[in-house]
């Protein structure tokens, strides 16, 4: 059994050159890192069936180890299905050949949360605190530096940030003692399940943004673009997306809108400005 979980878990993570699916070839689903390999695969492998049962073709999911690799990959097409951060998702739309059918439904945002014994109650009491956060490439982090300096807490020069490689290590920073608090994008927060989280609470919250962007590539055949489209946009109707959007803390699938792009796009200023590709 642990071989084959190490197994599955090597394949979760390796790619081979890109070939685009042709009818019947194989279909790459690509979800970015936001937890584990192992959490990756228990919460996304129910929607990676569904799809290949609907489509008719075998469905391989895949991922990458960390944020940077995920972004290189995308850049370069490794993916045909596309299940990623929203400001991501714009940047493959406008710059990689990707074509956007919408977001989930749902609305995330940057969740700060702490211990409960630890005495923090509110944003302003993390002065002088250590905060864990995603990587900088993550849009949670933004939304978490954005919701501090709304309330002049980084201008005061009294906040140490700790970057973790993942939403799920940031909170576990809290746990272990490396953090006082942390920002995480609320389905992480929603569904993280470990010994310890009844410890933590929330503290504070950021402004919403857009759920998981869902994108194809559009070298893909027209033909299997609109299969996997239909399938997807019927899957929260069936009883398999129940459970997987219940599991996962999303929403159905929902055509994009301007204001999603004029959003998504302020952030993206603020990211490249800060120098991270």
């Amino acid at each position: 059994m642990l071989l084959k979980k190490l197994l599955f878990t090597v394949t979760l993570l390796s790619l081979g050159l890109h070939a685009l699916a042709s009818p019947g070839g194989q279909l790459r689903m690509g979800v970015f890192p936001y937890h584990s390999p192992e959490q990756l695969v228990r919460l996304h492998k129910p929607l990676k069936d569904f799809l290949q049962e609907a489509t008719g073709q075998p469905t391989r999911l895949v991922s990458a180890p960390d944020f940077d690799r995920f972004i290189e990959r995308t850049a370069a097409g490794r993916y045909d299905v596309l299940i990623t951060a929203p400001h991501l998702g714009r940047t493959a739309q406008k710059e990689h050949g990707y074509r956007l059918l919408g977001f989930t439904r749902n609305r995330s945002r940057a969740v700060f949360v702490a211990r409960i014994d630890s005495g923090l109650n509110g944003l302003d009491a993390l002065t002088g605190k250590v905060l864990a956060l995603p990587p900088p490439q993550a849009i949670i982090h933004h939304l978490a530096l954005d919701t501090l300096e709304g309330i002049g807490l980084p201008a005061r020069g009294r906040l140490q940030l700790l970057a973790k490689p993942s939403h799920d290590k940031a909170l576990f920073a809290v746990l272990r003692g490396e953090a006082d608090a942390a920002a995480v994008g609320l389905p992480t927060w929603l569904r993280y399940q470990v010994p310890g989280k009844g410890k933590l609470q929330i503290i504070g919250e950021s402004k919403s943004i857009p759920g998981f962007a869902v994108l194809l590539h559009s070298e893909l055949p027209a033909e299997v673009q609109d299969r996997i489209r239909d399938a997807l946009f019927s899957f929260g109707n069936s009883p398999q997306g129940e459970a997987y959007f219940t599991a996962t803390g999303l929403e159905g699938l929902r055509e994009p809108s301007a204001q999603d792009n004029a959003q998504l796009d302020v952030f993206l200023e603020r990211i490249r400005s800060a120098g991270i590709p």
